[in-house]
């Protein structure tokens, strides 16, 4: 067990909780493009974390983790986990107690990577000569959507931690 994929397990977890909150904050202040695309780097500190985890833990190599690092389709393919359990959980984790009513249902919709980068720039489409603005890519919707998929992964992640006394996608991940 190489103690540094422990940490970046732990620093990546700490980072997406980070993120979740300042999200949050964003989305409370109706900038809805800023929180999708800070919530959407949270889900992605999450799979790095548990890949580091399962690289910890033996279930992945070193060698995997260092193709997978930094290739932003693959780290959210491994966390479609994410969207199955934001849809199959019968609460939301910004209210109180189960509500069915009040979970929204989850999908990727467009592809949400690019989704993210409308979230962040400016595009030009220079045959049109139109601009696209961040504001105009993401709703309200959108961003609360990503921020739940957040919530409920790291959710998950700590009661599996908890429940099973170990880390790493093999309590969740069939």
């Amino acid at each position: 067990m190489d103690d540094l994929y422990y940490k970046i397990y732990a620093t990546a977890h700490n980072n997406a909780v980070d993120l979740l909150s300042e999200a949050e904050l964003l989305l409370g202040k109706k900038a809805y493009a800023r929180a999708f695309a800070i919530a959407y780097t949270a889900l992605e500190e999450i799979s790095k974390s548990q890949f580091a985890a399962d690289v910890y833990t033996g279930l992945h190599t070193d060698k995997e983790f260092k193709d997978f690092y930094k290739n932003h389709s693959r780290k959210l393919e491994r966390v479609q986990w994410v969207y199955e359990d934001a849809n199959s959980w019968p609460y939301n984790l910004r209210w109180v107690g189960p509500d069915p009513d009040d979970v929204v249902r989850i999908t990727p919709g467009i592809p949400v990577f690019q989704k993210r980068q409308g979230a962040l720039y400016v595009d030009v489409d220079f045959s049109t000569r139109d601009l696209t603005e961040p504001k105009g890519m993401v709703s309200q919707k959108d961003a609360e959507g990503m921020i739940q998929l957040v919530e409920v992964a790291i959710d998950r992640i700590v009661s599996v931690e908890r429940d099973q006394g170990r880390i790493g996608t093999k309590g969740f991940m069939k």
